[in-house]
């Protein structure tokens, strides 16, 4: 209800307006207004296009809708303005000199003026606001509605696709599966383990076919097989022949090196 009432006056303002201004210029022509002019017909010209201009500008701002809450103060401090400088005008302009002169002039134009910038400048800082509030409107519905869009299969692909674009080979996987890589490391083994790879470990072999092999070697294995002795004995035979060319090679050596120094 309270927008349709301030449409009508709305309306009414621009219209009644419209009516004056028209007049004024209707009235200029028809009496061949000039400069030189009786004072009169210029005072109810001007008092006809200025008020009808006010009227224009109040009628522009009764209809912004949505205003914000400096607006109504503003619309009747202008219009208020404007009607004093208008009448301020209608009075003092038609007694010429000497009250029509400076300073009169110029504090009945400032009224004017400052009436007409307050109605509008308002109109367009309201309609700047609301076009920047209707924008910011229509961007949050849009990503609402794309939020409400979005299924749930659509949600994890993007949220796996974020993985992907996330998970670098600076991580030390690869982009999706996470498997580890084969990655080279820069350190140096210690002491033990490299001396261990050095070291040989000799276990004691107790395997009983050894142990006679070795008392074999000897001679000094006791079976009652007549062929095993007899390889044994041989086998002890030589075994000493070898040992025992092996030191008497060794004894000439010696000699022949003792000889050589004589």
């Amino acid at each position: 209800m309270k927008s349709k009432i301030s449409h009508y006056f709305a309306s009414m303002a621009l219209l009644s307006g419209f009516l004056l201004a028209l007049t004024g210029i209707v009235y200029a022509l028809s009496v061949h207004l000039t400069r030189i002019s009786d004072p009169g017909e210029i005072a109810i010209t001007y008092g006809f296009i200025g008020f009808g201009l006010s009227l224009i500008l109040t009628g522009i701002n009764l209809m912004i809708k949505h205003p914000k809450e400096y607006h109504p103060h503003i619309v009747g401090t202008g219009l208020v303005l404007n009607c004093i400088g208008i009448g301020a005008f209608l009075a003092l302009y038609p007694q010429g000199y000497p009250v029509w002169v400076y300073p009169n002039v110029t504090y009945v134009a400032a009224v004017y003026a400052a009436g007409i910038c307050l109605l509008a400048g308002n109109a367009f800082a309201n309609t700047v606001l609301n076009q920047i509030e209707e924008r910011a409107r229509q961007l949050s519905e849009i990503e609402s509605e794309k939020i409400k869009s979005h299924s749930e299969d659509e949600i994890e692909k993007e949220v796996q696709r974020t993985l992907e674009r996330s998970l670098t080979d600076k991580d030390g996987f690869s982009k999706f599966n996470m498997e580890l890589k084969d990655a080279e490391y820069d350190f140096i083994l210690g002491k033990g383990l490299t001396e261990s790879e050095e070291k040989k470990v000799v276990i004691q072999d107790e395997i009983t076919e050894v142990e006679s092999l070795k008392f074999a070697s000897t001679g000094k294995l006791e079976v009652l097989d007549d062929g095993l002795d007899s390889a044994s004995l041989l086998l002890a035979r030589a075994t000493s022949t070898a040992s025992g060319g092996k030191e008497t090679k060794g004894i000439f050596n010696s000699k022949t090196k003792l000889f050589r120094r004589h």
